[in-house]
């Protein structure tokens, strides 16, 4: 079946248009040159207008001669080329239906290669196939007749030796958050976002105990400090008013009168006397807390000291 072209033949076809090119060229050339340069002013702006409707007319006669030359040339081939796609459109109808058939074809053989697939998959004992999703892996290039099956069974057994593996690290690690490093590896099967992770997890815990910690410490800090000044004024009650001083910037002065009882409780092996004696300080409200901690812890007792004393 060939394509023959009966008329024209390849002789026949127009090879030139001839028509007076050189000649109105010639004519043109020698009319146009008068508009070389020309200005018009305010006294000739109608001659101008004159000028451009000649033009005018020579240029549409131009181009209304070309269309027409056009059209004629192009009548056959419009006809010649209905002719070409009614054919084509006939050639379409068996082809669109073997191509049909050959995609249905296709279709079914990677039908029953996939249900290969899914029987291999379901068979294999590997412990990783409970945690991965058939679908979540498949590859589509699988289906593909240039990958054979024994290509496909050996990436799949892959994947299951290296989640296996992978797995045992995650749980080589004893993590405390074994569970949240899991999920983030079964999202993408990469072990190091599951090692990133748990890396992660600890350090918040660790940045978590260590504010806790602080917490703590602050809180116990507070605690005594508000003890101290508890018992800080309680000394205060207890202490003698301080004796007046000239300089207001000197430390407080009390008059502290430290009395050593007369019948100290009996101590086996204390060679030193039991002694009374009586003595002026100058502290602060602080140092004299202190002051008062001290005897209190060592048993010693004091007083005022009267003014007769003094």
């Amino acid at each position: 079946m060939e394509l023959k072209i009966i008329s024209p033949t390849e002789d026949g076809f127009i090879k030139n248009i001839e028509f007076n090119f050189e000649e109105l060229k010639t004519e043109m050339a020698s009319r146009l040159v008068k508009y070389e340069g020309l200005v018009y002013n305010e006294e000739s702006i109608q001659d101008a207008k004159k000028d451009r409707a000649t033009l005018n007319k020579l240029h549409k006669a131009l181009s209304d001669k070309r269309i027409v030359i056009k059209k004629l040339c192009l009548a056959p081939y419009v006809k010649f080329e209905a002719q070409i796609k009614e054919l084509s459109a006939l050639i379409q109808q068996p082809m669109l239906a073997i191509d049909n058939q050959v995609k249905g074809y296709e279709t079914q053989k990677k039908e029953t290669k996939q249900k290969q697939i899914v029987k291999f998959w379901e068979k294999s004992e590997s412990s990783a196939k409970t945690l991965i999703k058939f679908e979540s892996v498949f590859n589509d290039k699988w289906l593909n007749a240039t990958v054979s099956m024994t290509k496909v069974e050996t990436e799949i057994t892959a994947l299951f030796d290296r989640v296996e593996n992978e797995m045992q690290v995650i749980k080589d690690l004893k993590t405390e958050f074994e569970g949240q490093v899991v999920s983030v590896y079964l999202q993408g099967f990469s072990i190091a976002r599951a090692l990133t992770e748990n890396t992660r997890l600890l350090e918040n815990k660790r940045l978590h105990e260590a504010y806790l910690e602080e917490q703590r410490i602050k809180k116990e800090q507070q605690a005594q400090a508000a003890e101290a000044r508890r018992k800080a004024l309680e000394d205060q009650k207890l202490l003698p008013a301080a004796a007046p001083v000239q300089k207001t910037a000197e430390p407080e002065k009390v008059e502290v009168r430290a009395d050593i009882p007369k019948e100290a409780p009996k101590v086996e092996q204390i060679e030193d006397p039991v002694q009374q004696i009586d003595f002026r300080v100058w502290a602060t409200k602080a140092q004299l807390s202190d002051l008062k901690g001290f005897l209190a812890a060592n048993g010693i007792r004091y007083g005022r000291v009267t003014q007769e004393a003094a």
